[in-house]
This record gives C-alpha cells, structure tokens and sequence, in this order.
C-alpha cells in the first residue's frame, strides 16, 4: 500500500513538474520573441531618423504603436545629441571639437504634437532607450524561481543609437 502511494505521489510530482517547465518554456520564449520585436521596432525607427535627419510625427506615431503592439507597455527615453560648432563670429572658422548639446522627449514630443516635425542635421545623434512597465507572465514566473534563488528579474529593454547622415528637410 505504501509503495503504491509513493509511486502515485512520484508519478503526480512528476507530472506537475513537466507542466510547470513546459508552461516556463514557452513564456520565457514569449519574451525572448518581445525582445528581440522590441529591438528590431527600436533600430528601425533609428535608422530611419538618421538616413531621413527628421522626426515625424507620423513616424514617431507608428514608432509608439508598434511597441504597444507587443502586448506591454513600455518607458521611451529618446535624446537627441546636436552638434554646436565652435565657430569664431561669421568668419566660419572652427576653432577646438566640435560640442554636443542634448534635446530630450518631452522637447521633441511638444513640437511633434504642434504637427511639425523635428529636424536634425548631419552629424547629429538619436539615442533611444525603452524598458517596460508592466510585469510579464514570463517574469512573474522567473521572479517566483529567481526569489528561492535571490537574484535580479528580467526586463525587456532594448538600446539603439545612431549618428544622421543627412540634413532633416
């Protein structure tokens, strides 16, 4: 009777065990998915501003709606780098490096919002940052297992950056 219960004790254990590895599988591949969505979305935007040198209002509206379309909701950071010359009155003579000066999102989000678009210069820099907000089903689950073992969760959070190669028109 004892090795009966046992056996039906290791055999319900066992099958417990499958589904909680199976079900951790496929989110922690849900999220794996995300990221790398995240990151293609974030370096196609990027690329997109440098080789164009503008924001749009539509291309920043898509940006915005192609990562809510993962299914999370995200923090965006976007600076912009500009680049000041160092130039001696109107005689356009550079003198010393060239100097960087930074534009952050809400800047770039207010003149978006008037219906313009924002306009860089060759030489300039967008760097844009996203984390997101909301707790996975995948990280609440990693967060159970990383709890017995204490360590950090994971995020999805992608980084991309880019000089501009041509004059915003």
């Amino acid at each position: 009777m004892s090795d009966t219960f046992i056996t039906a004790m290791s055999i319900m254990v066992m099958v417990i065990l499958i589904f909680f590895v199976s079900i951790l599988s496929i989110v922690n591949q849900n999220d794996e998915i995300t990221q790398t969505s995240v990151e293609a979305i974030i370096a196609n935007f990027v690329n997109t501003v440098a080789r164009e040198g503008k924001i749009t209002p539509d291309s920043y509206d898509d940006f915005i709606q192609k990562l809510y379309a993962t299914g999370n909701s995200y923090d965006i950071n976007i600076e912009v780098q500009i680049m000041h010359n160092n130039v001696i009155n109107n005689n356009e003579k550079t003198i010393g490096e060239n100097i960087y000066y930074s534009i952050f999102k809400n800047e770039i989000e207010s003149k978006l919002n008037n219906g313009e678009s924002y306009k860089l210069k060759q030489g300039d820099r967008i760097i844009v940052k996203t984390k997101n907000n909301n707790v996975t089903f995948g990280t609440q689950l990693k967060n159970f297992i990383y709890s017995i073992a204490q360590k950090d969760t994971i995020v999805i959070e992608a980084t991309n950056s880019a000089l501009v190669t041509t004059n915003g028109k």
